[in-house]
């Protein structure tokens, strides 16, 4: 857990992105259990930073590295075994991608676009953290 604020945050996600032909690109991967479409997240280690697990879990789940912009892009609450958790969001830009990863048997990667990324992630705890994610990348979901 890392208090970030005034916020106790037991979670970190990366909000992963990179520029393709003048348009940016989110990765998504799935769940391993429901293999619904989600962003790479965890539990912070004790000792670690949530801008660190970000990296770790985009590496891990995604196969991907890059660097986190140093503040989270926001926050969002799930519930995991009955327990509410927080999570804290940061973008990541992406400079290289694995062809091989540690979950690649378990999660699917894709690559899309911000407006269909937005439509896969709608409904789901993170969908406003997301929106928040793409103003500050300057993008609606309507022009990309």
């Amino acid at each position: 857990m890392e208090l970030i604020g005034s916020r106790s945050v037991e979670q970190a996600a990366a909000i992963p992105f990179r520029h393709r032909k003048d348009k940016i690109e989110i990765c998504l991967i799935t769940t391993v259990n429901s293999g619904r479409w989600t962003i790479p997240k965890g539990f912070i280690d004790p000792g670690d930073t949530a801008s660190a697990t970000a990296i770790r879990e985009a590496q891990e789940e995604a196969g991907i590295h890059g660097r986190v912009f140093d503040n989270p892009v926001g926050y969002y609450d799930i519930v995991k075994q009955s327990r509410k958790l927080t999570v804290a969001a940061f973008l990541l830009e992406v400079d290289s991608v694995d062809h091989q990863w540690d979950e690649q048997h378990i999660r699917q990667r894709r690559w899309t676009t911000a407006r269909r990324a937005a439509k896969l992630l709608d409904g789901r705890p993170v969908s406003s953290v997301f929106r928040r994610a793409l103003n500050c990348l300057n993008i609606t979901k309507e022009t990309s």
